[in-house]
């Protein structure tokens, strides 16, 4: 299996309770950059983390930045 990652931009995360938020910038190997942001929850003794991502390509980025404000600003007048 090929890999498609050519390499990592920037990274940063944070954690909240028994989940870890990641929000990774990547760059494929057709040299375009991309957002993945994974979430990482403890699911119990002895069992693996469960991990589920989303992936945001650059071309996409202005539509998601759009809706995640209007989605906040949602939060902040609740």
């Amino acid at each position: 299996m090929k890999d498609t990652v050519k390499s990592s931009v920037k990274s940063s995360k944070f954690r909240n309770g028994a989940k870890t938020f990641f929000f990774d910038v990547n760059i494929a190997s057709n040299n375009k950059k991309y957002l993945k942001i994974t979430e990482s929850r403890y699911v119990g003794e002895g069992e693996d983390r469960v991990r589920n991502s989303v992936v945001i390509f650059a071309e996409n980025i202005g539509d998601f930045q759009k809706n995640l404000r209007e989605m906040c600003k949602v939060l902040q007048l609740s």
